[in-house]
C-alpha cells in the first residue's frame, strides 16, 4: 500500500521528522495522516484496500475524497466491495478520483457510474468561471448521487465553481 506518509508512520501511528516538517509546510493536511494510518491499519486485514495507492485525501463536510495515482482507479471500479469496505474504515461516503487528471475526467470521476454528456465552461464578466455538466436523461428521486456535495468537493479540490444540469426537465 501506498500512501502520502511513509510506511513506518502509517503503522506506527507517529510521524517521522521528514514527514512532520512536510505537515508543518503545508505539502500534507491532518486528512492525509488520518487516512493514512487508518487505510494502513486495515490493508492489514484486507488484500483490497492494501493494493490502493493514495497519493492524497481531503475531507469535505464529513465525507471523504481519495486521490489515488492515475490509472489505478478502473481495476478498483470493477469491485464495488473495496469502496464499501473503504466507507466503513473511514466512517464516512467516500468519493474515488485520479491525481493528475483533466477537470472532465475527474467530472467523470466523481459522477461514476453516471455517464457525463457534456462539460462547458463559462467565463462570466468578473473573470472567474462556471464549469457546467449536462447529465443524460432526467433528475429522479433515484439519482445515485448527491449534485450539492460534488459541488462542494470541487469546490473544496479544484476552486471550481459547478452547475449540474439535466438534458431533460
Amino acid at each position: 500500500m501506498k500512501t502520502p506518509i511513509c510506511s513506518f508512520d502509517a503503522r506506527m501511528g507517529v510521524l517521522c521528522p521528514k514527514c512532520d516538517a512536510r505537515l508543518r509546510s503545508g505539502q500534507l493536511s491532518k486528512t492525509d495522516v488520518d487516512v493514512s494510518i487508518k487505510l494502513t491499519k486495515a490493508a492489514e486485514k484486507s488484500s483490497e484496500i492494501a493494493k490502493l495507492s493514495l497519493t492524497k485525501a481531503v475531507q469535505v463536510d464529513g465525507d471523504y475524497v481519495l486521490v489515488v495515482e492515475p490509472g489505478s482507479l478502473a481495476p478498483m471500479r470493477r469491485d464495488n466491495t473495496l469502496q464499501k469496505s473503504l466507507q466503513t474504515v473511514l466512517g464516512g461516503k467516500v468519493w474515488l478520483t485520479e491525481a493528475d487528471t483533466t477537470e472532465k475526467r475527474e467530472l467523470e470521476d466523481l459522477f461514476f457510474p453516471i455517464r457525463v454528456a457534456n462539460v462547458n465552461t463559462v467565463w462570466l464578466p468578473d473573470g472567474s468561471k462556471l464549469t457546467k455538466v449536462v447529465i443524460p436523461g432526467k433528475k429522479t428521486d433515484r439519482f445515485p448521487h448527491d449534485t450539492e456535495m460534488i459541488t462542494r468537493i470541487l469546490k473544496e479540490t479544484r476552486e471550481m465553481e459547478l452547475m449540474v444540469e439535466f438534458e431533460k426537465q
